[in-house]
Order: C-alpha cells, then sequence, then structure tokens
C-alpha cells in the first residue's frame, strides 16, 4: 500500500528552503515591495489629478497639462516683455471658473478677496467721498462726504470739483476710473486738486487712506409724518441700521414707510432676511434649492408685520438680495411697489476657501420668492410703474411713493390705490421652478462685488 505521505518530507524542504532564503534576502525583497506599492500609487495620484488620457477635454488631463507646458515654454522662449508668473497662474485659475460661462462665478486671490470681505463686513478702504461725472462734466464732482473722514477732516464738500486725481487730469475720466485708481493705488496717499463749490482759487490736497465703516443704511422723516429708509447694501451691518432708522422713524411718529432699493445690486442673504424680520409676519422668507433639487427655506420665526403702510422703490438696479427682499414683501401683501422692472437675478451663490487663502466663488442655489415665484431673468414688475425723468431734478419716483402712502392713509386698501394708479397685482412674469437658472440678463456696472451670496465659506 503507498504511503500517502511520503511528498510530505520533500514540501517541508522546499518551504524551508524558501523561507530561509526570504530571511536571508528580507531587504531586497521588502524594497521590491515598496517600490510596486509607490509605482501604483504614483500612477493613480497622477491618474486622479491628471485625468484619463482618454478625456483630453478635460482641463486637469494629461494633455491639458502638457498644452500648459508647451504655452509656458513658448511664451518663456520668445515673449518680449517681462513675465509677472503669479499674475500668469491666477489670471489661469480665473480661466477655469470664467470657462463656466456664469458671469457671477469666479476667483479671487487671497488679497482680492480680503476687500470683497470688508465689504461684507460693512467696511472699506477710502478717504470717504462719493463721486459723480455726467457727460457735461469736466470734472468729477463730490456728491457726498462721509462723517469723520480723511475728506471731511481736509474739509472737501459735496459739489467741490476734482481737477487731478493722483497726478492725472479728470476730465477724461469715469468716476469708475477715479475710484479704481483711489482703491487699488498701492499707496495711502491720495493727492488731489479740488476747485471748491463755493469759488476760490484750486487748491491741493493729500489724504490718507483709512478703514471707514459704511453707512449703507439712511433714514429721514418726510412731509412731517412719512418714513423714508434707503438701503444701498445688504452687508453684516445692514439689519442693524435698518433697525435704529424704524425705531427712530417710530419715536418721530411715522404713519407709512418708504423703503429705497433703488440702485441697491444686493448683498448677503443673511443680511437681507435678517432685515426682513425686522417687520415681516412670520413664515418663509426664501426657497433655496440645490443642483440636487433639494430645498431649504429661511425664516422668520416671529410675528413683526408692521401695521404702517409700505411702499418699495425699486429699479432697474434693485438686484438680488434687494428682489429677494422685494419678493417677500409684495408676496405677503406687506407693501406696494413704485418703479420700473427690477433686474432679475434669483440665484445666489457660495465662496469656497482654497488652502492658500484665495477664493473660489460660485453659483450654487436657485432661489424662489414666499409663493415660490421666479425672478431669475425676469425681474418683478412693481405694482405702480413709474419711470425716472433725467429731465428734472424732482424725484417723481420718490413724489409718487409719497402720494400713495397718502392715499392708504386716507383710508384706501392697497388693491384699490393700485388699481386707480392704472397698477398691477401682477409681479412676475414667469413662476415657473423648471426654467434655465443661468439665463442671460443686462449686465450692472459694478454687480460683481454686490451679488447674493450666502454668508458661510466653505474650505
Amino acid at each position: 500500500m503507498a504511503d500517502n505521505n511520503s511528498n510530505h518530507p520533500d514540501t517541508h524542504s522546499f518551504l524551508t528552503r524558501l523561507l530561509k532564503k526570504l530571511y536571508r534576502n528580507w531587504k531586497p525583497f521588502l524594497a521590491g515591495i515598496l517600490v510596486t506599492v509607490i509605482s501604483g500609487a504614483v500612477f493613480f495620484s497622477v491618474y486622479l489629478n491628471l485625468g484619463p488620457l482618454a478625456a483630453p477635454s478635460s482641463p486637469t488631463s494629461l494633455s491639458a497639462y502638457r498644452k500648459t507646458r508647451q504655452i509656458q515654454d513658448i511664451v518663456r522662449r520668445y515673449y518680449l516683455n517681462d513675465i509677472d508668473e503669479q499674475a500668469e497662474t491666477d489670471t489661469m485659475y480665473l480661466g477655469l471658473v470664467t470657462g463656466l460661462g456664469d458671469k457671477y462665478s469666479t476667483y479671487y486671490t487671497a488679497e482680492q478677496y480680503s476687500k470683497i470681505k470688508m465689504s461684507n463686513d460693512g467696511k472699506m478702504e477710502g478717504i470717504g467721498i462719493t463721486i459723480s461725472k455726467s457727460e457735461e462734466d469736466k470734472a468729477l464732482k463730490i456728491e457726498s462726504v462721509m462723517n469723520n473722514s480723511p475728506a471731511e477732516k481736509a474739509e472737501l464738500q459735496e459739489g467741490d470739483l476734482i481737477t487731478v486725481l493722483n497726478g492725472k487730469g479728470t476730465e477724461d475720466m469715469t468716476s469708475s476710473d477715479a475710484v479704481s485708481l483711489i482703491q487699488n493705488s498701492d499707496s495711502d496717499q491720495v493727492t488731489m486738486t479740488v476747485v471748491s463749490a463755493s469759488g476760490g482759487n484750486p487748491r491741493e490736497v493729500t489724504l490718507t487712506k483709512e478703514t471707514l465703516t459704511r453707512d449703507v443704511v439712511t433714514g429721514s422723516m418726510l412731509d412731517g409724518d412719512i418714513g423714508y429708509i434707503q438701503i444701498t447694501s445688504f452687508n453684516r451691518l445692514t439689519s442693524g441700521q435698518f433697525q435704529n432708522a424704524f425705531d427712530s422713524l417710530n419715536q418721530q411718529g411715522m404713519k407709512g414707510l418708504i423703503i429705497d432699493l433703488r440702485d441697491n445690486l444686493g448683498g448677503l442673504v443673511s443680511a437681507c432676511c435678517d432685515t426682513l424680520r425686522i417687520f415681516m409676519p412670520e413664515g418663509p422668507l426664501v426657497y433655496e434649492q440645490d443642483r440636487n433639487g433639494e430645498e431649504r427655506q429661511r425664516d422668520n420665526d416671529t410675528d413683526h408685520r408692521t401695521s404702517l403702510p409700505v411702499v418699495l422703490l425699486v429699479n432697474g438696479n434693485t438686484a438680488s438680495a434687494s428682489e429677494m427682499f422685494a419678493g417677500a414683501v409684495l408676496d405677503y401683501n406687506v407693501g406696494i411697489a413704485v418703479g420700473t422692472v427690477t433686474y432679475g437675478k434669483g440665484i445666489e451663490q457660495d465662496s469656497y476657501t482654497l488652502s492658500d487663502g484665495s477664493v473660489l466663488k460660485i453659483t450654487t442655489t436657485h432661489y424662489y420668492t414666499p409663493d415660490h415665484h421666479d425672478v431669475n431673468g425676469n425681474g418683478i414688475t412693481p405694482n405702480i410703474t413709474v419711470k425716472a425723468d433725467k429731465d428734472t431734478s424732482s424725484d417723481i419716483q420718490l413724489e409718487k411713493a409719497s402720494a400713495v402712502i397718502r392715499e392708504e392713509l386716507s383710508g384706501k386698501s392697497a388693491d384699490q390705490v393700485i388699481k386707480e394708479n392704472g397698477g398691477t397685482t401682477k409681479n412676475y412674469s414667469s413662476s415657473d421652478p423648471d426654467q434655465d437658472g443661468t439665463e442671460n440678463v443686462t449686465s450692472v456696472s459694478g454687480a460683481a462685488d454686490g451679488n447674493v451670496s450666502d454668508t458661510s465659506s466653505r474650505s
């Protein structure tokens, strides 16, 4: 009978020899394993970060990387002028976002975003003046001077003309050019030649830029008992400043309220909702929907509905968070809107902080009014349409708003006032939530820094 275990000695002998060999050569063996693992990891990393070779259209593909190297090699070898490689790199990052075809999405360097954050905090670097320039003007005109600002300390006044700014004549300079020249200068000093509104010889003044707190809400009493509050932007100071103005006007015996949102390009969603909570009823203030169709809402948890007649002033530059504000007021029938059709921006952007402190801002959310109306690409139609008249110094839109308040105070209902003024209660041209959320609308100067944006930052 054959022995079934006859092979065991040979097997045992082979395993023994193998183990002894591995023991004597463990270092080369381990090195081979490590090389294999590292090579695989490198290949996998390259695959993930540069993308599959089969997808050359991807900006992270290997072919895109090679093409970028080719372009850079040619530039370095043949380009005539000096090369700012950091500017090239930042512009390349910006190009990735620009390729989305969304004018509201962008890339900021850490330095650029610090100014945006300062604006959201209600602060700015400057000298404290508001300037204008019409086609007839030969110089920049000072429209207003902030309290306790460098401009006020230098005794600059409303109506003064600036003929020279930082060594450049202002005859062919727009107001935007002037603001850019002041804010983007590396120097803290601003030098200008000023002609006083009261006459006299031109004088040269040198101002030092400071961090200033912006008054984005101003309040006053019109015609004895009609309160007027203007909101120029929604930042982290807006709700507090609105509350102060609202309380002050109430203490003065306000019987009706005009809220001026004209030329307000928007700002922070949180600031908009915080301001609405001061005088609005309990309930949802806005609905927000992400790319997956998931919806959340921002609510007013306490009923603060004002008993005052309210009129909103709006125009084509009433955008973003301002339209969110107006939509909530109209949907709850808290007020009447007077003016012209608003801008039409019903989408929001979120900011994502990158590892080096730079920031990516991209469109992430579509918002809807409390009654689920969509303002994107459509805007809000005011109840009573009144166009501004550039040929007169009178503010006919404000005059109409005041007249509407008077009609309501006389006992007429809001619907009756709207009907008698030839108005409409149909404020939205479309309420289809499936419409394209990236429909193009006319660009508003300066809107890029005032887009609707959540207060949160992502890392």
